[in-house]
């Protein structure tokens, strides 16, 4: 009974990265600013990896709702992928996952269609100072490495299903997985890198109206920090 309250907790925490992961939002080819190795390289994340880390962690969380259901139905079944039960690091990283996901939701309604993940500057954009921008202001960032630290506890502490069920031994998997977390990281080191670029071309673009906001809203990705 207790690996079923596991079932709702799993599917927030991957719609909430699906949701992170996805938008609609496409600039003009007019409107991209021009490309730096870093910008090419997110690009390239942004078509081919999002789509794979998004798979990827959908059959993770069905298989994991799978193995409960299965264990559920019957008790006494010997299966090779085992269940595990609810643990701190489950719920504190689903709480960060899903956190995440609902700030980058947020951040996506605020700047509305003005949000791309290609960095451009959009025809009739201005700058946003509401809503999470007034506290950073890279919110969707902020958002999206919190979400991402709260997958990795999820998924990676040392009793979470992924590590402890077996479901590992599967052949091919754990390169997968790695390849997985390899994306992951490329992806955050990219975005931080990005952040300073970003806040550069909103600045030549905006002049004065982004000296203002800058000067309200101090901090890049962490209050009181950077």
């Amino acid at each position: 009974m207790e690996s079923l309250l596991k079932v709702p907790l799993i599917l927030s925490s991957a719609i909430a990265l699906h949701i992170s992961f996805t938008t609609k939002n496409l600039p003009s080819s007019k409107e991209i600013v021009h490309q730096t190795l870093n910008e090419w390289i997110f690009t390239l994340l942004v078509k081919y990896g999002f789509p794979t880390i998004k798979a990827f962690y959908w059959a993770v969380s069905f298989a994991e709702i799978a193995t409960i259901a299965c264990h559920t139905t019957d008790p006494t079944s010997v299966s090779v992928i085992r269940d595990t039960p609810i643990t701190f690091f489950f719920i504190f990283g689903t709480a960060l996952a899903i956190t995440g996901g609902l700030t980058r939701w947020w951040c996506y309604r605020t700047l509305g269609r003005f949000f791309t993940f290609q960095l451009s500057v959009r025809e009739g954009q201005h700058i946003i100072t509401t809503g999470p921008y007034a506290v950073v202001r890279h919110p969707s960032y902020t958002a999206g490495m919190v979400q991402i630290i709260g997958i990795l506890i999820l998924h990676g502490s040392t009793n979470s299903w992924l590590r402890h069920s077996g479901v590992l031994d599967i052949p091919g998997l754990k390169l997968i997985t790695f390849a997985w977390l390899a994306e992951i990281t490329l992806l955050m080191i990219s975005a931080v890198l990005r952040v300073s670029q970003e806040d550069e071309i909103l600045k030549s673009t905006f002049s004065s109206e982004w000296e203002r906001w800058a000067e309200e809203v101090k901090y890049r990705l962490i209050p009181g920090i950077y």
